[in-house]
């Protein structure tokens, strides 16, 4: 049976990593939050098409941190990653079409069959329908972005890059992925609201260091869906060390054999 994913053991894995990589993690921060100041520089005019292309830019080089401890330069991995982002992206925004588009049949079938508008004004248009719309959404996003965009990540890494192939190592886990994602996400929505009142700088650089630790979280589960080991010089000595190992068990069962002989 398939080991599904532990919310607990990808939490831990990514404190251990930024524990143990405190340079690269505050390097990623100040990074993202650079680019959360570029929409000031430029405009509110500018602000979405600016904020996700620096975006993209972010996860790009902080996927090459974390995977290849370099910058990557590489012409055609950047390309060949963007659009696979960018296949994720429509494809989030397909289903959020999707969705609309069913919502609005369902409320002209309601209204077809004489259903009172104050219900579905009830439903849709008060604070409890707004929650529910934002978690619809946030289902949305983990099922049809967060799960194809592993092959962003596997386009830089080298594994399957297929769509299909990111659905078929997740099956099974969306749940889990959706709690990953949501403890991260009410992390930040509480840490947001405490730091109303502070200073806009303090508040986007913990913001920000939120952000690369939800990052951070987002490679852990590619690394257990894709079986993925970040290489380290301790996971290299100790595999070295279980070579030696297997060659010294090897080495006495064949001069066992030689004495029996």
């Amino acid at each position: 049976m398939k080991e599904k994913l532990s919310v607990w053991k990808v939490y831990r894995n990514a404190y251990r990593y930024v524990s143990e990589h405190l340079l690269a993690f505050f390097f990623l921060t100040i990074f993202y939050f650079l680019g959360s100041l570029l929409p000031l520089m430029f405009g509110s005019s500018a602000l979405y098409l600016v904020s996700a292309i620096y975006i993209y830019l972010f996860f790009y080089f902080a996927t090459g941190c974390y995977y290849k401890h370099q910058i990557l330069l590489d012409k055609k991995v950047f390309i060949a990653s963007s659009l696979r982002f960018i296949s994720a992206i429509g494809l989030f925004l397909v289903a959020l079409l999707g969705a609309t588009i069913a919502i609005n049949c369902f409320i002209y079938f309601a209204k077809s069959v004489a259903i009172s508008e104050n219900i579905l004004n009830t439903l849709f248009n008060n604070s409890l329908g707004i929650i529910l719309k934002y978690i619809c959404i946030f289902l949305l996003f983990n099922v049809f972005f967060i799960i194809p965009s592993f092959s962003f990540v596997s386009e830089i890494t080298g594994k399957n890059r297929s769509l299909l192939m990111a659905y078929a190592k997740t099956k099974g886990n969306i749940l889990h992925i959706t709690f990953v994602t949501a403890i991260s996400l009410i992390l930040l929505i509480i840490t947001m609201f405490l730091l109303t009142y502070v200073n806009v700088f303090i508040a986007s650089f913990a913001r920000a260091m939120i952000l690369v630790f939800m990052s951070i979280l987002y490679f852990k589960m590619y690394d257990f869906f894709y079986s993925y080991l970040v290489s380290k010089s301790k996971n290299i000595k100790s595999d070295e060390i279980v070579t030696l190992k297997k060659l010294k068990i090897e080495g006495k069962r064949s001069k066992k054999d030689v004495d029996e002989r």
